[in-house]
């Protein structure tokens, strides 16, 4: 009789266990992500194409050829050339040999340099192409297929939505997290936020501070994330001013932030 119970609670036990494992939450190894636009960075003036997430919590900023840029655009204005452009060519040629593209996903990044596979639908058998993210997400558009991102690039290069960016509201600043790409783009290296945007005629921009900026100090004090700018701008200040430490354009200058109404 014990050895019947042993064995029945030892069921009961292990049965126990596979529930819990199928329970934890594991994060999927992709993550499906919408074409939000295409814009210029606001120091080099240089092209970039952004992705986020179906829920609105991270975006990424991948950069691109312009002309890349110009054929993303024109997708997602249903604009069409006179003559066919190099990604009409190759997605008409698709379509002759009955290939269908059944998604696109960013898988890497090396060497600031993203990587991206095309999975094509062929004689019924799914064949992986590796592609530049610019061509590939422009083959997704025309093909009305899903757009992926490697979970670990995402939570490495993606920029938080919510929570972590400052409204504008407060001294007319948005500031944002810094990623390894961007810091990697605005050559900076060490801790701070990026301003995102400025509000026109708003204490921000009267006292100099632009768009591209990084803002590593407030009355001296290391500035290395969101919720530690919102501190410093929160703390009590009777000279009613801030000592604002900024990196731009590969030189740290100082300006001072009037918190006067």
């Amino acid at each position: 009789m014990k050895r019947w119970l042993k064995i029945e609670l030892g069921g009961i036990l292990l049965a126990s266990l596979a529930v819990l494992s199928v329970c934890k939450e594991v994060p999927p190894p992709f993550v499906e992500m919408e074409v939000k636009g295409v814009s210029l960075d606001s120091v080099g003036q240089n092209p970039v194409v952004i992705l986020a997430d179906k829920e609105g919590k991270k975006a990424l900023p991948i950069w691109i050829g312009l002309l890349e840029a110009n054929a993303i655009d024109k997708e997602l204005k249903n604009i069409s050339s006179p003559r066919p452009m190099t990604h009409d060519l190759l997605y008409s040629i698709l379509g002759r040999i009955q290939t269908t593209v059944k998604e696109i996903k960013i898988v890497d990044l090396k060497d600031h340099t993203y990587y991206a596979s095309l999975f094509l639908n062929l004689n019924k058998e799914v064949i992986e192409i590796d592609a530049r993210p610019s061509d590939a997400i422009i083959i997704a558009l025309k093909s009305k297929a899903p757009i992926f991102v490697s979970t670990k690039v995402l939570d490495e290069q993606g920029i938080a939505l919510t929570k972590k960016e400052v409204s504008a509201g407060r001294h007319g600043i948005r500031v944002q997290e810094i990623t390894p790409s961007l810091a990697s783009h605005f050559n900076f290296k060490g801790k701070g936020v990026l301003v995102s945007e400025t509000i026109a005629d708003s204490p921000s921009e009267v006292s100099g501070i632009k768009a591209g900026d990084i803002i590593t100090k407030i009355n001296s004090k290391q500035v290395q994330s969101v919720e530690e700018f919102e501190e410093a701008l929160d703390a009590p200040k009777e000279a009613g001013s801030l000592r604002i430490s900024v990196f731009r354009d590969g030189q740290f200058v100082e300006t001072s932030l009037s918190l006067k109404p």
